[in-house]
């Protein structure tokens, strides 16, 4: 009898398993994964204390085998299927299942494409001029806290780089981040602000080809508890998954130096 019941819960977990897995791919959350990889990236490649040449090379490279998406998406997968209530499932499959949160998705997908910033740059005027459609993309924001966490992942970003500085210089002593926090604070507020006008544009831009009532109908979805459980969970699991993927960045930098 203990057997069949321990049969019986690890296949119950397969499937809620599967099921969180299937959301996170109808959601778009699964082709998330990597921007925070390409973001620290992007900030080594632009991090005048590192050399040109061999040295910048190889942190680049120990960053990708760092910065591991399917590392991430494993903490998601665990943040999500913990913040769900009985019933949010149903709700979010509906919801990702119709043929308006399918449009959405694709559209937030069309926006991760390496051609939509010039696009976004090109649009951006237009975009701010439309004041009924910013105050949609801004109630978005406050609705998904995206500018707020890509705060938090702008200074993991940044962390990283003192990281790969710091150990350069000697990698026997641990990282003082002292300096760097009294930094981030001092500049807290202006990086807010950048970011959230960012946010707010790149959203406008993302649905700029969905009617403002349409807009209105995601604000509703994403107001539900469940969407909002389901928001917690990835930002719980995403955060918890980049600070596993920072403690594989510090290894190889600490093997490496």
């Amino acid at each position: 009898m203990a057997a069949a019941l321990l049969l019986v819960c690890q296949l119950a977990m397969a499937k809620d398993g599967q099921a969180v897995s299937r959301l996170l791919i109808d959601s778009g959350v699964d082709a998330q994964m990597p921007v925070f990889g390409q973001l620290v990236q992007g900030t080594l490649a632009q991090n005048p204390a590192l050399e040109d040449g061999e040295q910048r090379e190889v942190l680049q490279h120990i960053a990708m085998e760092s910065f591991r998406g399917d590392v991430i998406y494993r903490h998601v997968e665990r943040a999500v299927a913990e913040a769900l209530q009985p019933g949010d499932m149903e709700t979010l499959q509906l919801w990702y299942g119709s043929p308006l949160g399918q449009k959405i998705t694709e559209m937030e997908l069309q926006s991760q494409q390496a051609d939509s910033l010039p696009a976004m740059k090109a649009a951006a005027e237009s975009l701010m001029a439309d004041r009924e459609r910013i105050a949609a993309a801004a109630r978005l924001d406050d609705l998904t806290g995206a500018s707020a966490l890509a705060v938090t992942l702008q200074q993991r970003a940044l962390l990283a780089n003192h990281m790969a500085e710091s150990i350069a210089a000697d990698p026997e002593v641990p990282v003082d981040t002292a300096a760097l926090d009294a930094q981030l604070q001092q500049h807290r507020e202006p990086m807010q602000q950048l970011l959230r006008q960012q946010t707010v544009l790149s959203l406008a831009f993302t649905y700029r080809e969905l009617p403002v009532d349409r807009i209105a109908s995601y604000e509703s979805f994403l107001a539900t508890s469940a969407a909002q459980r389901y928001q917690q969970g990835v930002k719980a699991g995403l955060l918890a998954g980049v600070d596993a993927v920072m403690e594989s960045w510090e290894a190889g930098l600490r093997e490496y130096y």
